[in-house]
């Protein structure tokens, strides 16, 4: 077995505190929610919508290739997502004379 090396200085000692120490993977983390925020699918979401797509294309005998089976689910993920976060326009109703 390995020798097990222990660290002899301590936060204290090395200038930093235990929140000087989390604060950049805290930023990091929340730039990294703030930017996926805005997406409403994974790269999952967008691999089996891509599949799908593909499989259908092949099947009909159409020319193309995975980059725009990818590009082409990415296309449709992003349109259905707008259409659910926007809200339905209400009906007028007629007035009544």
């Amino acid at each position: 077995m390995g020798k097990k090396i222990t660290s002899t200085t301590t936060p204290a000692e090395t200038g930093l505190t235990a929140a000087k120490a989390t604060k950049p993977a805290a930023k990091k983390a929340a730039a990294l929610k703030k930017a996926n925020s805005g997406a409403a699918f994974t790269a999952d979401d967008i691999a089996l919508r891509a599949y799908f797509i593909a499989e259908k294309r092949q099947t009909q005998g159409l020319p193309g290739d995975e980059h725009q089976d990818w590009v082409e689910a990415e296309r449709q993920l992003a349109a259905e997502a707008g259409k659910k976060a926007a809200p339905k326009p209400r009906a007028k109703k007629a007035a009544a004379l």
